[in-house]
């Protein structure tokens, strides 16, 4: 070692043993976290982010300031309806049109639908042009003015009456009565979906066609989990389930002339209602 260049460190040497629990413990840690983090990096955290504080900020002005967050309510769910027509203009210009090959019981006569859960009145404009007369059901009467406005912008369609209640009791409308029944985001936020099947079987004449387009829960475990987490949020706020199973709802309605239903992910809306469900269930 004569004449040798010695060197000298400030830190200790620090030599881990591997068999020590220290090294287990950060091993099962890693090995257990490597999956989570490869799989979910990519995930949209900055909208998961962006939709905690529009939900806190939304509670906050209905907590504090009713007036102010009925109008937003009102706007922001017609500001949506416009958004989700664009995201999904194919898919639903795709199941209304199964509405021109509804038969009529007398030559001539136009098509009788029932529209449950109108609101602004957003499907109007892809009903069939001069062929169906609507009855609308909207259980927030507010909505009567944009429901309104929309009619104007298309004179294609006939709505013979606003009935102001929910799904779930229709009983105005007699057994067997209308030609259709149509329902978009409804199932999804009425109080029992059980129930207003039930109320849309029984106003169907026998071969009269059901068709819906609902948000339901993920098949992905991880968007699943969180839909349940936003999910008591988005109901005291919007009134709409993140994490309902429609198609099993509509398997168990006992529509005995078939259904048809077409589960896929909707781009173009929030990540949390981009699961759907389209289809056609015939009495």
């Amino acid at each position: 070692m004569a004449g040798g260049t010695v060197h000298s460190f400030s830190q200790p040497l620090v030599v881990e043993n591997p068999s020590s629990m220290t090294g287990s413990i950060r091993n099962l840690l890693s090995n257990t976290l490597a999956p989570f983090q490869q799989e979910y990096r990519h995930w949209p955290w900055t909208q998961i982010g962006t939709i905690v504080v529009v939900c806190i900020g939304s509670y906050t002005v209905y907590r504090y300031l009713p007036g102010a967050y009925r109008r937003y309510y009102m706007s922001s769910t017609r500001n949506f309806s416009q958004r989700y027509n664009d995201a999904l203009r194919s898919e639903k210009e795709k199941l209304f049109n199964e509405l021109r090959h509804v038969k009529t019981r007398e030559e001539g006569r136009k098509i009788q639908v029932v529209e449950i859960g109108a609101a602004h009145g957003a499907n109007m404009a892809f009903y069939p042009p001069h062929e169906v007369e609507v009855i609308c059901v909207e259980p927030i009467r507010e909505f009567e003015v944009y429901l309104t406005q929309s009619l104007r912008q298309n004179p294609h369609v006939k709505c013979r009456e606003l009935l102001v209640g929910g799904a779930e009791n229709i009983s105005v409308i007699r057994d067997d009565q209308v030609d259709a029944v149509v329902s978009t985001l409804t199932l999804s936020s009425c109080k029992d979906v059980n129930q207003a099947l039930r109320e849309v079987r029984r106003i169907l004449k026998p071969g009269g066609i059901f068709i819906y387009m609902e948000n339901i829960r993920s098949s992905n475990v991880f968007f699943a989990f969180i839909q349940y987490l936003c999910l008591p949020l988005y109901r005291f706020l919007f009134g709409i389930s993140l994490v309902r199973n429609i198609p099993e709802y509509i398997e168990r309605a006992h529509f005995l002339g078939g259904i048809t239903q077409h589960v896929f992910v909707a781009h173009g809306i929030p990540f949390l209602l981009r699961a759907h469900v389209s289809g056609i269930a015939r009495k």
